[in-house]
């Protein structure tokens, strides 16, 4: 029995860190309002390039694991397969139900402003082709779901049937591309999910999906739960995250360090929530982990190096005021 399965992406990534970018604001775009740009035709610098591992499941199975639970993955990569099946396998985690598609590449490449530590993803995924009937073999008392891309009507409909027959806890964490794209698959999920953790621009992208009115964060919220989703955290970069259950809605800032790479921060900010929450610690509680392991991993290249192991979130946590909306 695993404590915790994550379906979604593995992916290589490939940081090109440069500092010739320029980062411009467009504010009344409420779902793009800030933009990395760089001048047409440029021959751009990079200080450094950098092959990490990277993608959603394999973050959070390796935060997982570090949280003292019994993780796994299941994803399709493409033939990067033996690198990235190496690099699981030195952080420990189960392999047997990674495979690889030989049709389709599988890579990020990310590029990362040095001044700021922001980036954007270009990327190119196998995950719609997972298979997700490998679920009928395994008991996991929690369910991670994200990235999911291309046509994954089946996936959906196998992982509805599978939360129900097992009464398996299932979390979310949708991307802007399962949105934009595939809403109708997401709304299934979304209405049997127990927990729902994506960013405020994923999160304005539901709700203009379905023109709904949003002034605040507390109609965000209300929004959000009506779906189904018993708790709901939602990310802001350098504004904090929220977190909440229905009856309330808690704010934390952020933890003031040096970001050299912000790509991981939502992912370890999901580890660390999930690493306590899941072990019965307070809606409190369990957001301060969150932006413990988030701040920790900013301070990397990379999205697994800086993910920190229960004791020492506990330990730096103590000092995170957190606040009711």
């Amino acid at each position: 029995m695993y404590d915790i399965i994550s379906i979604g992406s593995v992916v290589k990534d490939i940081f090109v860190i440069t500092d010739r970018g320029k980062i411009f604001k467009t504010p009344k775009d409420k779902l793009a309002p800030v933009w990395l740009g760089f001048e047409l035709g440029e021959k751009i610098r990079a200080e450094e390039i950098k092959e990490c591992l990277g993608g959603v499941a394999s973050n959070l199975a390796i935060g997982a694991k570090k949280m003292g639970m019994e993780s796994s993955l299941i994803s399709t990569v493409g033939s990067d397969y033996p690198w990235l099946k190496k690099e699981l396998e030195e952080n420990k985690i189960d392999v047997s139900y990674l495979a690889a598609s030989k049709s389709q590449e599988a890579f990020s490449v990310i590029l990362v402003d040095k001044k700021s530590g922001e980036r954007v993803i270009i990327y190119n995924k196998a995950s719609g082709n997972i298979a997700v009937d490998k679920l009928s073999k395994l008991k996991t008392r929690w369910l991670s779901v994200s990235s999911l891309t291309g046509k994954w009507s089946k996936q959906a409909d196998q992982i509805v049937k599978y939360v129900a027959k097992n009464k398996t806890g299932l979390i979310l964490l949708p991307s802007t591309s399962q949105i934009r794209d595939d809403f109708s698959d997401l709304k299934k999920l979304l209405e049997i999910a127990k927990i729902l953790i994506l960013n405020k621009n994923e999160a304005l992208e539901i709700a203009a999906k379905k023109k709904a009115r949003t002034n605040n964060i507390k109609d965000l919220f209300k929004f959000l739960h009506a779906f189904g989703p018993e708790i709901v955290c939602v990310t802001d970069g350098s504004k904090g995250a929220w977190a909440s259950n229905e009856k309330n809605i808690l704010h934390s800032p952020i933890l003031k360090v040096k970001a050299v790479d912000v790509t991981g921060a939502g992912d370890a900010f999901a580890a660390g929530f999930l690493g306590f929450y899941l072990k019965g610690k307070s809606l409190e509680d369990s957001l301060r982990a969150g932006i413990v392991n988030s701040a920790s991993v900013v301070k990397y290249i990379g999205t697994t190096p800086g993910l920190l192991v229960a004791k020492e979130i506990a330990r730096k946590a103590k000092n995170i005021s957190t606040k009711k909306i």
